[in-house]
């Protein structure tokens, strides 16, 4: 009886164990996912102003773009140039044209989700679930 539990332990620790990430694979996800983050800065920057996008590249690949003595011209027009008033106000839309997309998109998967629910008729008598959006947060609730 003792080493059914000892080998049931050892199971689970190993299965355990198993879905532990690296410190290496965590350093990779963090780095693509700041990748990422910054492209998609880039990608709405660029969509206002090329030449802030081109700064904003720079300024993202030298970390010592503010305080290089060399970059102080390039340094001062980066400034002037993200703290236009029309930069950031066309910035701010572009990020929202951006979550309302994928909000967009996530309705549409749940969407599909629940067409493809109900065409299986296999909620025959449970009560229907709806998901939807309230204040930026997604909420299931009765329909």
């Amino acid at each position: 009886m003792c080493w059914r539990k000892y080998i049931g332990l050892s199971i689970l620790f190993g299965l355990l164990l198993t879905g532990c990430a690296t410190p290496e694979q965590k350093a990779a996800k963090a780095a693509a996912e700041k990748a990422a983050q910054q492209k998609l800065q880039l990608d709405l920057a660029a969509q206002c102003d090329a030449r802030t996008a081109e700064l904003m590249q720079l300024q993202m690949q030298n970390p010592a773009f503010f305080t290089d003595p060399l970059n102080a011209k390039i340094a001062q027009e980066y400034r002037q140039k993200v703290n236009l008033p029309m930069f950031q106000n066309c910035y701010k839309l572009a990020w929202d044209n951006y979550v309302n997309k994928m909000r967009v998109e996530q309705l549409r998967i749940w969407e599909m989700q629940r067409n493809w629910d109900d065409d299986l008729n296999w909620r025959m008598f449970r009560p229907r679930l709806c998901r939807g959006i309230h204040n930026g947060r997604s909420i299931v609730y009765r329909c």
